[in-house]
């Protein structure tokens, strides 16, 4: 593989991943949305709580996501740089 064909590979991937990461934040999102709706229409607080634990969590865990993507991603490109200098 030519050296622009494996950078064009890594950042194809890596947008890839970023885009996953959106997705998976904009759901957490929506979740605490709809919690908040939930609780205008009167359902319990104890309904509530789990559904915004639940999107915070999600949330929590998509910032986790994205700072191992951004890890391997950058590892695998100072790999391949290593590589290609010697």
């Amino acid at each position: 593989m030519d050296d622009k064909q494996i950078h064009k590979d890594l950042i194809m991937h890596f947008g890839y991943s970023l885009l996953y990461v959106m997705v998976v934040a904009a759901g957490a999102v929506i979740v605490e949305l709809f919690a908040r709706g939930m609780r205008w229409f009167g359902v319990s607080d104890f309904s509530y709580y789990i559904l915004s634990g639940t999107a915070h969590l999600l949330l929590v865990m998509d910032a986790v996501l994205l700072v191992a993507v951004c890890y391997y991603a950058a590892r695998k490109l100072w790999r391949r740089a290593a590589y290609e200098k010697n």
